[in-house]
């Protein structure tokens, strides 16, 4: 398979778009491992210059990879560097354009499509079942299977951060054996790290389930420093407080996709929300005592918002036990 001539990488998620930059650079230097790669920012006053110098023949007939981000930045000396480049283009060079999608730079655009461009959409995943559908397609790109509840385990553990995720698959892909892997594989391999296990005991909290929070917590500074842990559980329980309230001022009638969508949720954790909200919508006022005091414990974890208040390491720790012992009993 050869790289196109010229490739246009269109959209905000960059890790798509990084993804099929080093597509063409992967394919190009298959073919001619000394293919050089140049990277030119298109907003730079050099840029037409830099342009113009990349993609000029040479007397040895060298092929070249030319990467040209963030065409919508390009003044007009760049708009007319590319339009040259692309009307005689040298034989063994390969142009990567970025665009951030959106309309600014659309005559440029035209201009690359027109000279036969091949066209990869990079948009940013929707929250959600988009972004679930996305890591059962990643485990396939690493010829590998996961189970439904793998996928929802490392979405709900990770978060909507596309890298992470693409790393995390990485890992997992190259760790773990078993096929298909399954949820106890994600749980037991991402045990330990802050953020997984933040966002656990959140669950555990708004599911008013106390021994087990305050079990998984104590678990969590056995593994985690605590300059870790305090923030990311702090984060998660003040996530996953935002959602529940969310979820409950959904009308009683809505569907779980209505509930998933206002959420940002996938569908599968809407039944978790609506459980957890019936534990606390007839004590709300626990429910808003809750929140101040993980407001209050957010500020001593970040050091506190008085002076002299900042707490050291222990001190960390014995307020996240009385923040997650306190607000799953209420």
């Amino acid at each position: 398979m050869s790289a196109p001539t010229i490739t246009l990488a269109i959209g905000a998620e960059q890790v798509l778009v990084d993804r099929a930059v080093s597509s063409v650079v992967t394919q190009v230097r298959r073919a001619d491992p000394a293919a050089m790669r140049t990277v030119i920012a298109a907003g730079d006053e050099s840029a037409a210059h830099a342009l113009r110098e990349a993609a000029a023949p040479n007397l040895f007939g060298d092929g070249g990879i030319v990467i040209i981000e963030g065409v919508d930045a390009a003044d007009d000396a760049m708009g007319v560097a590319i339009r040259e480049v692309l009307a005689d283009l040298p034989d063994a060079t390969y142009l990567v354009f970025t665009h951030p999608g959106g309309t600014k730079g659309k005559a440029l655009l035209d201009a690359i499509r027109a000279a036969g461009a091949e066209q990869v959409d990079c948009p940013t995943l929707k929250k959600g079942r988009a972004t679930t559908d996305f890591l059962t397609k990643e485990f396939a790109r690493n010829k590998r299977k996961a189970t439904p509840d793998a996928v929802a385990a490392m979405y709900e553990a990770i978060g909507h951060d596309l890298g992470l995720l693409c790393g995390a698959v990485s890992q997992l892909c190259a760790d773990i054996d078993q096929d298909p892997i399954d949820a106890d594989a994600v749980h037991e391999y991402f045990a330990g790290v802050a953020e997984v296990s933040g966002f656990a005991i959140a669950d555990a909290v708004w599911d008013r389930r106390h021994a087990e929070a305050l079990r998984m917590l104590r678990q969590a500074m056995l593994t985690s420093g605590s300059n870790s842990l305090g923030p990311s559980t702090v984060a998660s329980l003040a996530s996953g407080l935002r959602t529940l309230v969310r979820v409950g001022g959904m009308p009683p009638g809505a569907s779980e996709a209505d509930v998933a969508r206002e959420a940002g949720v996938p569908p599968w954790k809407v039944k978790v929300l609506r459980r957890q909200w019936s534990r606390w919508s007839g004590d709300q006022r626990r429910l808003a005592a809750a929140a101040v005091s993980l407001a209050e414990a957010d500020a001593a974890m970040k050091g506190g918002v008085g002076e002299g208040s900042s707490l050291d390491a222990e001190q960390k720790l014995l307020a996240m036990e009385i923040l997650v012992a306190g607000s799953a009993r209420t």
